[in-house]
């Protein structure tokens, strides 16, 4: 446990991952059920040639391939290897799937994936780690609202730190920003965090990760050498992808792409530091849009303010979406979906590419990505491209904050910092309320 261990369930592309590995953190397995999820996440992260290798002594009893959680829960001879981790793992980390919780879909609360929370608390209770956490969007700690003669659902997050509680650990939860961490996005999100009482004993471990948290926050900003009083930029994280010198994409002949501009920023230096022979950004095809798309696009580059474009210029020009942003060069971006064509570049009559909304998500760019580049049709939302492994990935660089925090918890339980007195509580027999010492 010294090596700071941990397992990451629902992978995704590796977002998480590759944050913890920036920290410090040392994989020894991640399930994730999408065969180009996993392909990615194995190229970068597994292969004995990943850029990212850092799950080194991936476990024999369980293949490099993809899995579902319910691959380790309900198979025995696997369920075994499992239980003889306890002891040897730090963490147990993971995302699950959000869309039953978000709330730019349904909101359904009788959505299955909703409940796989549980299952990586089921594992939780049998590797017994010092931590756990849980990352989702905000409408994971919202309640749902039912129909007429329904029984009302409690947040998901609610039932979840119950459930924590229940097999002993301190629960809590945090909502973070990614740009506080220097993404160069507003993306907002819940940290549900547990710590084993047997570990560190009763304490406010929202309390306890906020502060932390705040730290890291400057320490994290200054190690990379990014601004500590204002975000990082649109300008600042994608304008060397907008070169004019326009060339054949590599990977998808029929299309093309650009090379790369000189690095204007340290951000851009920071997400280019491996790629000084590369002359062409991977995953950085320009769309085929057509003449009516380009003219809009035009027209709304030229038009109208940077942010979210209004719904009459839309509606009244002939889109029948709703939900377009034309980049604003002097702000962080909003919120990074899996749908590329919500944004509008700044400079050409064109949307986003997977490289730039990969940057806007602080993957670096030899991060190379897997499988289809996007996808629509009924296959959307079920199948994982390129496009949602992005989309859906936990930022790089909130991972590694996450790290860091976690390190330095981790650092003052077992050097007894007095600090920690701050966030202990004991519980009044006679009033059951719960105090500080």
């Amino acid at each position: 446990m010294n090596r700071n261990t941990y397992i990451d369930f629902f992978s995704g592309c590796g977002g998480l991952s590759l944050g913890l590995g920036f920290a410090g953190w040392h994989g020894v397995f991640a399930i994730e059920k999408d065969p180009m999820a996993y392909k990615s996440f194995q190229h970068n992260l597994v292969a004995k040639d990943a850029p990212y290798r850092h799950f080194s002594h991936w476990p024999e009893w369980l293949t490099q391939e993809p899995h579902t959680i319910e691959d380790l829960l309900e198979n025995d001879r696997i369920l075994n290897h499992l239980k003889a981790l306890k002891g040897q793992i730090t963490l147990i980390a993971g995302g699950p799937p959000c869309q039953g919780f978000s709330v730019a879909g349904s909101r359904n609360g009788k959505d299955p994936r909703n409940l796989l929370v549980f299952k990586q608390i089921k594992a939780v209770e049998m590797v017994r780690p010092p931590f756990a956490i849980v990352e989702n969007v905000e409408g994971f700690q919202k309640k749902f609202v039912c129909r007429p003669n329904e029984e009302a659902f409690v947040s998901v997050a609610q039932e979840a730190m119950e459930e924590f509680r229940r097999i002993g650990y301190n629960a809590g939860k945090v909502t973070i920003n990614a740009a506080d961490y220097g993404v160069p996005q507003l993306r907002k999100r819940v940290i549900l965090f547990a710590v084993s009482k047997e570990y560190i004993g009763d304490i406010f471990v929202e309390d306890l990760l906020n502060d932390i948290l705040n730290e890291v926050s400057q320490i994290q900003r200054k190690e990379l050498h990014l601004p500590t009083d204002h975000y990082v930029t649109v300008q600042d994280a994608i304008s060397d992808l907008a070169g004019d010198e326009i060339v054949e994409e590599p990977e998808f002949p029929s299309y093309q792409t650009c090379k790369y501009l000189p690095p204007a920023s340290e951000y851009q230096k920071l997400m280019r530091k491996n790629m000084e022979t590369e002359e062409i950004p991977s995953s950085h095809r320009f769309n085929k849009h057509g003449e009516r798309i380009v003219a809009l696009y035009q027209k709304a580059i030229h038009t109208q303010p940077p942010g979210r474009v209004s719904k009459e210029f839309l509606f009244s020009n002939g889109c029948h979406s709703n939900k377009r942003y034309i980049l604003d060069t002097k702000k962080p971006c909003s919120t990074v979906t899996t749908a590329p064509e919500e944004l509008i570049h700044f400079k050409t009559p064109r949307c986003v590419t997977l490289r730039e909304m990969a940057r806007l998500q602080s993957f670096p760019d030899n991060f190379r990505f897997y499988g289809r580049y996007t996808l629509n049709g009924p296959a959307r939302g079920i199948d994982v491209p390129r496009n949602a492994q992005i989309g859906n990935a936990v930022p790089p660089l909130v991972g590694r904050a996450l790290g860091m925090a976690l390190k330095k918890i981790k650092t003052m339980v077992e050097t007894k910092d007095p600090c920690l007195e701050n966030y202990h509580f004991h519980l009044n027999a006679k009033t059951n309320n719960y105090s500080f010492f």
